[in-house]
């Protein structure tokens, strides 16, 4: 693997390499003439001279391209072996060692294969309908019914904790009627932008319209933060296509109702004005003398507004097609509405999204090695991703899209190819496309994590005597794949716990800086790092921990429901598990400085609230707490416990689940 390899003896010969795969790229007419092809895209000069189509073979894989698909293999055979130690290990277990206390059929796996729950605990000490209701709950919520908790909060006088018994009867579904209850209506529509008509219809399009105010320059401008900020973290387009056959045929023939491209382009322009504002605009509010993270605009005016308001007027003549700048609309349209916390809408779109995208991969003749194969690649991926974690955190249903997942192969990237590409370096692009592809093989562990561990079939046993503890060869195994997913990155993305706060090592040639890349305060100055470095680093690996935190948890709750059951063992998974909820990058500056650029920041609100939960609890009294005094630092703890309740205290603005999850956390942390 690239990421593994020594340092090539010679960089002139590594950089010759490079240039060798560059010129390969030549276009099928140049290579039948025998022509230097200077390879420009969509076509290349003598294509355009010639008046034919000009198209490019993908170019066979390089080393550097091998590396995400033997990352997938490997956990494909993982799984495999995974999948014959759980059903051996489950059929050598006798029903009364079974870590269960609720019947579980959450609709977040409909192939109905899973493993015992391990976290419901005893039900010697708790109604009935306690143990029930726990079916109806995603993981991140799970928390607030064990017992334990449950209990402490329903002594601690809190108001807000009277809620629990609707959580009891309704399960996740009345969390998300708080979301519901924050945005009764939809972002306003009275706004827009100063236009005038170009002429007479035609070609089956409305009149052209044209926007004095969206000038070359400001179009430029969005332009380059949207493909700076959103498109690195979720490639869906290519830059130099989208600029040369997009955007200048707008400039020039303007904007059309029907047209896919003015709606696609109106999306990227109001997302590139998010993504602008959203580092650099003012602030929503000010609390308790800290900026929110939330900037430019307001709450129900966010930046973008008035350009998105276009689009959206525009989206009702394309929104029924089944095409690839559907599909690429859609999730464009996701990304700006989670931008402004609007996370119901967000799924709605994802969702219509996904279903455009599974026609199209279904019923459409597909050429991956072509140029929009590769773009239908990246826009499948970027739906199973969304899908996957609204569907974990919020128990919201999937659309079927993730039983294409072994018909659509990975994103190939054929731009990094070309040399024209937005004036990045190789090894620069590089690293942001192995991130996404990263992304997707996390994505496969943190489902199976799910599934085997947090969801479960099996009725409960209904004294401690029946309590057979987490399963620990499956955690041993999975602890195992993930940490060689970790070992198995390229060497830009990599890291240790040690400096899970550094800047990546993006050139072997150039010195990391000193200062940290990530920290819980960084000043008044807003940060803008190229590229969207810092979320993109981030997401990976705070998604990492996530997935660590979740595997080890079974162990916290032993810790606070089973002390007398725990062995030596078990008290160093307990604090691994405590360890990987703390300090997580996208909890800290700069990335909570600028939320509106953070992917999905609802699944960090929903973890966060659990994670506050039983930080809490490592503050009374018993074995958790005495777990805590020896393998982690107060310093961890009281750091991590402030960075969640700051986040949470602000994202309450915008979100109703967080806004329900303060009055609870308020009551437990603020004053005590």
């Amino acid at each position: 693997m690239a990421s593994r390899d020594s340092p090539e003896p010679s960089e002139s010969a590594s950089h010759r390499r490079e240039r060798a795969a560059i010129a390969a790229q030549a276009c099928q007419t140049c290579r039948n003439r025998k022509s230097k092809c200077d390879e420009q895209r969509p076509k290349c000069g003598l294509c355009r001279r010639l008046n034919v189509e000009c198209s490019y073979r993908e170019p066979m894989p390089t080393k550097k391209d091998k590396t995400m698909v033997h990352i997938l293999d490997t956990l494909t055979r993982l799984e495999n072996k995974f999948d014959n130690m759980s059903i051996s290990n489950a059929a050598n277990s006798s029903s009364g060692s079974d870590f269960v206390s609720g019947t579980h059929h959450s609709s977040s796996q409909s192939s109905g294969k899973r493993t015992h729950e391990r976290e419901t605990g005893s039900g010697h000490d708790l109604p009935t309908e306690i143990r029930q209701s726990y079916q109806h709950l995603t993981a991140p919520h799970k928390v607030i019914l064990w017992p334990s908790i449950y209990l402490h909060l329903i002594n601690s006088g809190i108001h807000a904790a009277t809620d629990l018994q609707h959580i009891l009867q309704e399960g996740t579904q009345w969390l998300i009627k708080q979301e519901m209850i924050k945005h009764p209506d939809p972002l306003p529509s009275d706004s827009g932008l100063p236009s005038y008509r170009m002429g007479a219809a035609e070609d089956g399009y409305s009149t052209r319209t044209a926007f004095p105010t969206l000038t070359i320059q400001l179009v430029q401008e969005y332009t380059d933060a949207y493909f700076n900020t959103f498109n690195v973290l979720y490639p869906m387009l290519n830059h130099d296509a989208f600029l040369n056959d997009t955007v200048a045929r707008l400039m020039r023939d303007g904007y059309a109702d029907g047209d896919a491209g003015a709606v696609l382009a109106l999306m990227v322009f109001a997302l590139g004005q998010c993504a602008k504002e959203g580092v650099f605009g003012k602030p929503i509010s000010i609390i308790e003398g800290v900026p929110s993270g939330y900037r430019g605009g307001t709450v129900e005016r966010p930046p973008g507004i008035e350009i998105f308001n276009e689009a959206r007027r525009r989206l009702g003549f394309v929104m029924t097609l089944c095409s690839l700048e559907n599909v690429q609309i859609l999730l464009l349209q996701a990304t700006y509405l989670e931008a402004t916390g609007r996370h119901l809408d967000f799924w709605r779109s994802t969702v219509a999204a996904s279903m455009a995208c599974q026609v199209l991969v279904r019923c459409k003749p597909l050429d991956w090695a072509t140029q929009e194969g590769d773009m239908i690649k990246r826009a499948y991926w970027a739906c199973i991703l969304s899908e996957d974690l609204y569907h974990l955190d919020l128990d919201l249903p999937q659309t079927g899209i993730h039983t294409l997942e072994d018909e659509v192969p990975l994103p190939y990237f054929q731009e990094s190819q070309d040399q024209s590409t937005g004036g990045r370096g190789l090894d620069e692009r590089s690293y942001f496309q192995y991130h996404f592809l990263a992304m997707i093989a996390l994505r496969r562990l943190i489902t199976r994590i799910h599934s085997t561990i947090h969801e479960s079939s099996t009725t409960s046993p209904e004294s401690s005597d029946d309590y057979g503890g987490p399963p620990v060869p499956v955690i041993t195994e999975m602890a195992r794949q993930l940490d060689s997913w970790r070992s198995l990155l390229p060497r830009q993305l990599q890291w240790n716990d040690s400096d899970m706060l550094d800047f990546p090592p993006l050139n072997p040639q150039n010195r990391r800086p000193n200062e940290p890349l990530f920290s819980p305060d960084q000043g008044p100055v807003p940060i803008g790092h190229v590229h969207n470095l810092d979320i993109v680093t981030a997401q990976l690996r705070t998604r990492f921990y996530y997935a660590r935190f979740m595997m080890f948890r079974p162990f916290v709750y032993k810790a606070l429901h089973f002390p007398e059951l725990m062995t030596a063992e078990d008290a160093n998974c307990c604090a691994l598990a405590i360890q990987s909820a703390c300090l997580w990058p996208l909890s800290m500056a700069p990335p909570k400085n600028k939320k509106r650029l953070v992917p999905h920041h609802f699944t960090w609100t929903q973890n966060f609230m659990g994670i506050l939960l039983i930080l809490r609890m490592t503050r009374e009294e018993g074995v958790l707490k005495q777990i805590c005094e020896g393998r982690v630092p107060d310093g961890d703890l009281e750091m991590t416990a402030s960075l969640m309740l700051e986040w949470i205290r602000d994202v309450r603005q915008v979100d109703g689940i967080a806004e329900w999850s303060w009055g609870i956390l308020e009551g437990l942390f603020v004053g005590r």
